[in-house]
């Protein structure tokens, strides 16, 4: 509501009260006030308002996720004084966000001073325009606790005064006071029917303009079937004055039986209407139209399309009703359509697996009534050839976290390829200009994605992802979705990030609920993968919260398990095993990505917990699970980076080098900074000390080029690492450099071992400041000699043992004889003759 005048803290409590009342549950009020300094500045007030911190695109983002948490807890008031000084971003937020949460117990007010608003004039005028928004005068407000007449005294008022009760029940089923609509349902003249509105509306006959969701109508009052005539005929009248088809529509959904041609007309013209910006809407009245008819194809296969990002499963169902056998419909070409989309309606609910395999094959299988012969348009076939899959040692299907007694034993031997042979020429046709063609292209680009079939694959799926991007948008969001992570799978992370940041605004306010939830796990996963932690872990929480919110938590796994990887690459083990012990396993085995993306966070909690062979049984597992599905992409999964290096730790050098060689194999087939950073990684993680170095630094200059945050930081801590083996004075400046990138994305683990790394190197080098004379003295101190013991074993004089005990005291910043066990933890007294500084007395 726009408010005109100041009305006051004690106005706003008072609509808070009414909306509480109204709701049944205490509302939540946020109030903020504008700056006239900050009026240019984006998203001012939406920060203050919300205390929403990024910036950009973001800061959109998560004010809707918190405002879905808010609504999902109660009522919400968001209150803005002395608007007329509000950004445009905020406006324009508000106008977003109250079309995306149509029908939640939400309220916005805007204050402003009597007169037009500043800055954001033409945006105030834009808002006041729109369906869901009411200008009053603070003055014209009722008290929140006034209460419409109750039964009896509308008994009296009908025998007293019909025509005013006639005038009120005709503005309630009209949804309207304008005179002339009101006076045709009430059969009077305009003039007398406005005259009865300002009297009805004194009497508290007609909705105030607070919001009144759940507060009885005037219609409740009527029997069913005079209820159901009332609003038929006004359906009529505004369908008469050509009014919008959805106005009219609304009031026909209600109805038990729609008797008139021009009743299915509406509803249809309202579907066709709502279709793009209200999907939700037009499902309301398609469904109602399937009510009417079931038999009708055309409005069943309409119901479906406009289900498919609302709510896929019921769309599955009118699909395969559709294209069942016996044919649900005798059109070939609607029967056609709708085996397409029951195909990729079965791939979004997990009713059929998402490896290559079942990609591949929902490719090449035949649409039932569509004709054969060469496709029109232009189209492009997949490489024909590729070069020979590698392959990775099979382990036994075990439980998520079997008994490892031993240490697992990698053996040279292949007997699981990665990849499954790869594809013939694929002749699905790619029309730019056809939505369906767009989803077949999205399915193209993520099969050669996984696949990796080779060197060129990356160019492949990289253009169709963008074709599919770019040349308008999708059929679903499905498509945008799995065209993003093509690119993050090929390091263009930042334009992931962005398409799917839209794709959640865009299904948000088109109201899409699995979409919206699909997309913004998808999005934490991305983060995810770049190495983001902290942002990761703040979108999966709130990608978690929304599904929650809408009643979709069982298809928001994806979320749960980025949620863990993201917690413990912030170090909290304990929720990170919460979060997946939460999870089923079994009802993920057909999933690629859920499936192996939770191995891999499993492995990772294991490793965390300081238990190596639990945790290479696990990566193992993934890596064989991978094998099996046919996926042979590099960064799908780290787990052959992650073995490598608990190889080392568990003393098998030999087969760390086996499996640093078979992760260099599969970059070869999908080159990107990331994987041969990767790659470079795990072969210095694996290589002997003296060609380590070398590995380590290309690795850490070519990961500093790609979109992997954790990988470099990881680069560069186990660069710094090696050179402080050797004592090399590089080592503080690459373990700095790893610790604030750490820092900086909320990898806690990496940066607690940077830190430890780096005290240990800063400890050498002031432990190299002391003099040959110093240390040995140092060393026999810290082991509990008194002076008199050190004088004698290295043949000095006390008062020269307490010169040089002052000097080591001064230089390793000590106050005592205490301090020196932390520097030398483990020496204890040599001989004489090993220490004897040169026979100085």
């Amino acid at each position: 509501m726009v408010i005109l005048g100041s009305p006051g803290r004690g106005s706003v409590d008072a609509i808070a009260r009414h909306v509480s009342v109204t709701y049944g549950r205490e509302a939540n009020v946020r109030r903020v006030g504008c700056r006239r300094e900050a009026a240019g500045t984006e998203h001012a007030v939406l920060r203050r308002l919300l205390g929403a911190s990024p910036s950009g695109h973001e800061v959109r983002y998560a004010t809707h996720s918190l405002v879905c948490g808010l609504l999902a807890r109660g009522p919400l008031v968001l209150a803005i004084g002395d608007a007329q000084w509000c950004d445009e971003g905020t406006l324009r937020f508000i106008d977003q966000l109250m079309r995306a949460t149509y029908r939640q117990p939400l309220t916005v007010l805007l204050h402003l001073p009597p007169g037009l608003p500043g800055p954001a004039a033409a945006t105030f005028h834009e808002l006041a325009t729109r369906d869901y928004c009411t200008v009053i005068d603070a003055a014209g407000l009722r008290p929140a606790d006034t209460a419409r007449p109750a039964s009896d005294d509308l008994a009296e008022l009908a025998l007293r005064e019909p025509r005013l009760l006639e005038v009120a029940l005709a503005a309630a089923a009209l949804g309207s006071t304008d005179p002339d609509l009101v006076g045709a349902l009430a059969g009077l003249p305009s003039k007398t029917t406005g005259r009865l509105l300002e009297e009805a509306g004194a009497r508290g006959l007609l909705p105030g303009p607070l919001p009144a969701h759940g507060t009885p109508s005037l219609l409740d009052t009527l029997p069913e079937a005079e209820r159901e005539r009332l609003r038929a005929q006004a359906a009529e009248i505004l369908n008469d004055a050509a009014r919008p088809a959805e106005q009219v529509a609304d009031l026909l959904l209600e109805q038990s039986t729609l008797d008139r041609s021009w009743m299915r007309a509406v509803l249809r013209e309202a579907a066709a209407a709502a279709r793009h910006d209200r999907p939700a809407a037009a499902v309301s009245y398609l469904t109602r139209l399937h009510a009417a008819d079931a038999d009708d194809a055309a409005i069943r296969m309409e119901l479906a399309t406009a289900l498919v990002d609302i709510d896929p499963l019921a769309a599955r169902k009118h699909l395969s009703h559709l294209a069942g056998t016996p044919p649900g419909t005798g059109d070939p070409l609607l029967r056609a359509h709708a085996a397409d989309l029951l195909r990729l309606t079965s791939l979004m609910v997990h009713d059929s697996p998402d490896t290559p395999a079942a990609l591949d094959a929902l490719l090449r299988e035949p649409d039932p009534g569509r004709q054969d012969g060469p496709p029109t348009g232009r189209a492009r076939r997949a490489p024909a050839t590729a070069p020979a899959a590698p392959t990775v040692s099979a382990v036994s299907d075990a439980a998520a976290i079997p008994d490892t007694s031993a240490v697992p034993e990698v053996s040279p031997v292949s007997s699981i390829p990665v990849a499954l042979t790869p594809p013939t020429p694929s002749t699905v046709p790619v029309l730019t200009d056809h939505p369906t063609e767009r989803m077949v292209l999205a399915v193209r680009a993520l099969r050669t994605a996984l696949t990796a079939s080779g060197p060129d694959a990356r160019e492949t799926a990289v253009a169709d992802a963008r074709q599919v991007l770019w040349s308008g948008r999708p059929h679903t969001a499905w498509a945008r979705v799995a065209a993003a992570r093509v690119l993050a799978l090929a390091d263009d992370t930042a334009t992931a990030l962005d398409q799917l940041q839209r794709t959640v605004a865009d299904s948000a306010e088109r109201e899409e609920t699995w979409a919206e939830c699909h997309a913004a796990s998808a999005r934490a996963l991305v983060l995810l993968e770049s190495g983001r932690a902290a942002e990761a872990a703040e979108a999966a929480s709130a990608a978690s919260r929304l599904s929650e919110a809408e009643g979709t938590s069982g298809r928001s796994r994806l979320a749960s398990i980025t949620l863990a990887h993201a917690l413990v690459a912030r170090g909290d083990l304990d929720r990170a095993q919460e979060v997946l012990l939460r999870l089923d396993g079994r009802r993920l085995d057909d999933c690629v990505w859920e499936h192996h993306h939770r191995l891999t966070a499993l492995a990772l909690v294991e490793r965390g917990r300081g238990r190596p062979e639990q945790a290479l049984r696990l990566f193992e597992q993934c890596g064989a699970g991978l094998a099996a599905a046919g996926v042979g992409n590099p960064v799908f999964s780290l787990w052959w980076v992650h073995s490598t290096e608990l190889l080392m730790r568990l003393g098998q050098p030999g087969a760390a080098a086996q499996r640093a060689d078979f992760g260099r194999q599969l970059a070869e087939r999908w080159p990107t900074a990331r994987s041969t950073g990767l790659s470079l990684l795990a072969r210095g993680v694996s290589a002997d000390p003296a060609g380590c170095v070398e590995l380590l630094t290309e690795s850490a200059r070519i990961l500093a080029q790609s979109s992997d945050r954790q990988s470099h930081a990881l680069a560069e801590l186990r660069l710094g690492k090696a050179l402080l083996h050797r004592s090399d004075r590089g080592a503080p400046a690459r373990l700095r450099a790893a610790l604030a990138t750490a820092a900086r994305y909320g990898l806690a683990s990496v940066a607690e071992q940077a830190r430890y790394a780096l005290r240990s190197a800063e400890g050498r080098h002031t432990l190299a400041a002391l003099s040959h004379a110093e240390r040995p003295v140092a060393e026999l101190a810290a082991a509990g000699k008194s002076n008199r013991a050190i004088a004698d074993a290295l043949h000095l004089t006390v008062r020269t043992v307490e010169y040089h005990l002052t000097n080591v005291y001064r230089k390793l910043g000590i106050p005592g004889r205490a301090g020196l066990a932390r520097w030398f933890p483990a020496h204890g007294p040599q001989p004489a003759e090993a220490r004897a500084p040169g026979g100085t007395r």
